[in-house]
């Protein structure tokens, strides 16, 4: 058998390795537990160890911290420099593990990558993986792709072009616009419903609005600059959407039953102005967008909401109902 003698900086950097790996506040290791990790065919002497170890524990680089028991036993040591703790990480892999637009490919990937951030030992706990009560299709990696291509495009105020549409009932996706690019400024990505949409300034329409990247191709990023309008909340732009709807802004007035305080306070939040009726009923006023997703949203709830205001809505409401009736004639 061939030995492979290391250099000084190769045991010591091994040693590094072994601490990360294997090491952690409750799993503490030995000189000799340390050197027992070195290969066979390494030629490394434990007294040579057992000065890197030292080494490190006296520097403020590498944060490795030694336990001793009592006065005059011997130390052990672990790894101390971890960025996250493992529910942290757990709240990692959940989030990768939930997210529809990640293939399962790239999630059993990043997964393996989570959880080498941890010591061997601990990420044994990381191996049962999210069940998914609604599973779907995943979508195709080149979103991944998008995401950072768009990130990058919002962070250098760069315009961007892209063609946009949606899949029709042949299956097939069609374009929008005849296939003309969208040419905007992008202001910032959303995450809602389980979807990535990008919040950008239309520069033909001179308006604000929301685009669904799984439903955008061909996206590219021009040298030319933009000033983003320093006036622009985006978050009053997207508390007022439903299901990232845009429309029109309405005085929404509606009466809800009891059972749905919690639906509503989750929408709108505990400072909505909801004023409790003597029926047992809420009153709920608020500066809405008027979209298709606001009545999808309020006709879900059947008839324990009901609108009052404004006419257009009241209409639209009416209207939706007897599609329902008549489709059950």
């Amino acid at each position: 058998m061939t030995l492979n003698p290391l250099t000084a900086r190769e045991r010591l950097l091994e040693v590094i390795r072994i601490l990360e790996a294997f090491s952690d506040e409750d799993e503490v290791l030995s000189i000799h537990d340390i050197h027992s990790y070195f290969h066979g065919d390494m030629q490394v002497g434990i007294g040579a160890v057992r000065d890197d170890v030292a080494a490190l524990e006296d520097s403020i680089v590498f944060p490795v911290t030694a336990v001793q028991e009592k006065k005059g036993m011997s130390k052990h040591y672990y790894y101390d420099g971890r960025p996250f703790e493992i529910h942290e990480l757990r709240l990692l892999m959940d989030a990768i593990s939930a997210a529809k637009f990640i293939s399962k490919q790239e999630t059993d990937r990043l997964l393996m990558k989570i959880r080498k951030l941890t010591s061997k030992r601990l990420a044994k706990q990381l191996t049962n993986v999210l069940h998914v009560a609604e599973p779907s299709a995943k979508e195709s990696g080149e979103i991944v792709a998008t995401v950072q291509l768009l990130h990058e495009a919002i962070h250098d105020n760069r315009v961007v072009a892209f063609q946009y549409g949606r899949y029709g009932t042949d299956l097939q996706f069609h374009l929008s616009n005849e296939g003309q690019d969208y040419l905007v400024h992008p202001l910032a990505l959303v995450w809602n419903n389980d979807r990535y949409y990008l919040i950008a300034h239309f520069i033909v329409e001179d308006e604000v609005r929301q685009y669904r990247l799984d439903r955008m191709r061909n996206v590219q990023v021009y040298e030319e600059q933009f000033v983003p309008d320093p006036y622009f909340n985006l978050h009053e732009y997207t508390s007022k959407m439903f299901h990232m709807f845009g429309g029109e802004m309405i005085s929404l007035e509606a009466r809800f039953a009891d059972s749905l305080i919690n639906i509503v306070i989750d929408r709108f939040g505990v400072g909505a102005n909801i004023q409790a009726q003597q029926d047992g009923s809420f009153l709920l006023k608020a500066q809405v967008a008027m979209s298709e997703g606001l009545v999808r949203w309020l006709f879900r709830w059947g008839g324990d909401v009901k609108v009052i205001h404004p006419a257009e809505l009241v209409s639209r409401m009416k209207e939706e109902a007897q599609k329902v009736v008549d489709q059950y004639q």
